[in-house]
């Protein structure tokens, strides 16, 4: 039966480098991700506010649907 040796310092210092970059990557693509959908729900919001205005102007009927209340993904047509 072999023996467990332990792990010398620099084992452990490069074993804890990587762990550290993973999670770095890991926060960094996480924070990404959330700043795309917070400005995809912003440039939606902007959108709308703009049609439906625009629809109110013009006296139009609209139809306004909205898919996805997190990124505000949205249908829009007027009759």
């Amino acid at each position: 039966m072999g023996a467990i040796f332990p792990m010398n310092p620099i084992s452990q210092l490069l074993d804890n480098n990587i762990k550290l970059a993973l999670l770095l990557v890991f926060v960094v693509h996480l924070a990404a991700i959330v700043v795309m959908v917070l400005m995809q729900h912003h440039f939606h919001t902007e959108e709308i506010n703009l049609l439906v205005s625009g629809a109110v102007a013009r006296d139009e009927n609209y139809e306004l649907v909205i898919h996805n209340k997190l990124t505000k993904s949205y249908s829009f047509k007027t009759e």
